[in-house]
């Protein structure tokens, strides 16, 4: 006779506590899966937001007394402005953390009149400020692409004002440009009132070779040190300020981490919870299953097969428990997820959770089931043989 089969036998003939049993484990294993996987999608979509946010270190001269302002940043001040150089961009990549710095996106601010109006022009690399600023909705002249050097992008409100629109020519500073696309509203003064164009184009329009106003750096993922990137940069490029614009996201982490925090918290009081239901179950048990052990251990069985049979019914319920929990939690993740996260995260299944999720809760049946399978071997056969 297989020690397997007796296992089996003893679940098949207490039917009602086997289910009972794994349902606390399934409620157990869902519990946790679905805060898990809740909170990592939380986690995942903090750092796309991150992404998208652009610019997240904000290098301008330290101009002293004077004053610049762009992307919400103001520097203040009333000496000559400084600028910046396109020399400074090589000094930045040799800075310890250099892979960090994603997108490295110079700027140089100038003012032109157009149309007869005063405006702002922004001189750009347009294939980093496109990739940067992953959110702008552009509408083209024509099929997408990455502007040329006669080519500008207008904001939305010095699109209006100035009365351009995609396609059109325009005099700027004694040259014909056409406007290429139209940036729809972005809510940002400094996106919807500029019009972008070429870097090198007005570095020679304004006379200044090489010389920018500020430089907006992409280089904070999840997990990167933002505090030191901007540390190693402030010692590198002495006579600027260099500024980390991580607010605007910040507070939204700390929710997840405090979310985080909560869902361990629950998590691990839940697993508990489960690792008791376990233990009380397998020992009362043993306590109806006097009888049989008793008979088992007179006819030659061994404390250590009394307590295999144990743990194999242990193990069994709990694989079952952690393989209906894991689908459950999914589940549940999948249809509560965006409703606790307020936004549209995406969860997937993922295989390195559903092995954790059986392995753990495998574990947890085999833990808790220790001190039952230790008292059932520890009967006596004389004393068990008394209840025949």
């Amino acid at each position: 006779m297989r020690l397997t089969n007796i296992a089996l036998g003893n679940l098949k003939r207490r039917k009602l506590k086997a289910v009972l049993l794994v349902l606390g484990m399934v409620i157990g294993v869902a519990s946790i899966v679905g805060l898990y996987s809740i909170t990592r999608a939380m986690q995942e979509d903090i750092a796309n937001k991150i992404d998208e946010f652009g610019s997240n270190i904000l290098i301008v001269p330290d101009t002293g007394d004077a004053s610049i302002s762009f992307g919400g940043v103001t520097v203040q001040g009333s000496g000559p402005l400084k600028q910046l150089n396109m020399s400074d961009i090589a000094v930045m990549k040799t800075i310890k953390n250099k892979e960090t710095l994603a997108i490295i996106a110079p700027k140089l601010l100038a003012d032109a009149q157009i149309n007869g109006k005063r405006a702002l022009l922004v001189g750009v690399q347009f294939k980093d400020e496109l990739k940067l600023k992953k959110w702008w909705k552009i509408t083209w002249a024509g099929p997408r692409e990455i502007p040329g050097a006669g080519e500008v992008i207008a904001g939305s409100d010095a699109a209006r004002v100035l009365g351009l629109s995609p396609g059109q020519s325009v005099g700027i500073k004694g040259q014909e440009f056409k406007v290429a696309g139209v940036i729809q509203p972005t809510g940002s003064i400094e996106n919807d009132g500029a019009v972008f164009m070429d870097l090198g184009t007005l570095q020679q329009l304004t006379n200044s070779p090489g010389a920018l106003s500020l430089i907006e750096t992409a280089a904070w993922c999840y997990t990167c040190p933002i505090e030191q990137v901007t540390a190693q940069l402030q010692a590198k490029l002495p006579g600027t300020k260099v500024q980390a614009l991580k607010a605007s996201t910040q507070s939204r982490d700390d929710t997840v981490k405090k979310f985080s925090m909560f869902a361990l918290a629950v998590s691990g009081l839940i697993m508990l919870i489960g690792g008791l239901v376990v233990m009380m179950s397998m020992m009362s048990s043993v306590k109806e299953r006097t009888r049989d052990i008793g008979v088992f251990r007179a006819i030659g069985f061994r404390k250590t097969h009394v307590m295999r049979v144990v743990f194999t019914e242990a193990v069994f319920l709990s694989l079952i428990g952690g393989i209906i929990g894991y689908f459950l939690g999914m589940l549940a993740a999948m249809a509560f997820g965006p409703v606790i996260a307020q936004t549209g995260v995406k969860i997937v299944w993922q295989l390195q959770l559903a092995l954790a999720a059986v392995g753990g809760a495998t574990l947890v049946g085999v833990l808790a089931s220790l001190y039952p399978a230790y008292q059932a071997s520890r009967l006596d056969p004389v004393e068990a043989l008394r209840f025949i």
